[in-house]
């Protein structure tokens, strides 16, 4: 059992009660994980704003090239990338004001949670975001319940 679980809870939930996310990790092909956390979340009524190198749309969202480009500061940055990129993206992410940041399960990696601690941003890591969402669906409602046994 994870030892931070019943403590995490309280981060996570108050990192979805935030309105705007930049998303880094959708992409035009459709077939990543990034894309599936996209359409939840523009279906949960999120505003989000994902960031791609080369794309102008992904899965019918605007796509912006960096942070510099976004129509307005995010309250948070979700990263689903890999882990080298992910402690790329994490200063990038600091560089824009960006206090808060959502490492994918996958995407974390010790040197990018290192640098969010050192730099004062609040950062969830080692979690799936889709099963806290409501209703997140199969296999993420049984993810959720499998988490929940053990933060208890």
């Amino acid at each position: 059992m994870k030892l931070s679980m019943k403590k995490e809870l309280p981060k996570i939930e108050d990192f979805l009660k935030l309105k705007s996310f930049a998303l880094l990790g959708a992409s035009a092909t459709k077939k990543k994980f990034g894309n599936y956390i996209l359409k939840a979340m523009v279906e949960r009524g999120f505003k989000v704003y994902p960031i791609h190198r080369t794309a102008s749309v992904v899965s019918g969202v605007k796509c912006y090239n960096s942070f510099d480009e976004l129509p307005e500061k995010p309250e948070a940055a979700i990263v689903v990338v890999p882990p080298k990129q992910s402690e790329i993206i994490v200063k990038q992410a600091a560089a824009a004001g960006v206090k808060n940041i959502w490492l994918q399960l996958g995407a974390e990696s010790h040197s990018a949670i290192t640098y969010c601690h050192a730099n004062d941003m609040n950062v969830v890591s080692g979690e799936c975001m889709m099963m806290f969402f409501r209703n997140p669906g199969f296999p993420h409602n049984l993810h959720r319940w499998v988490w929940g046994i053990g933060a208890h």
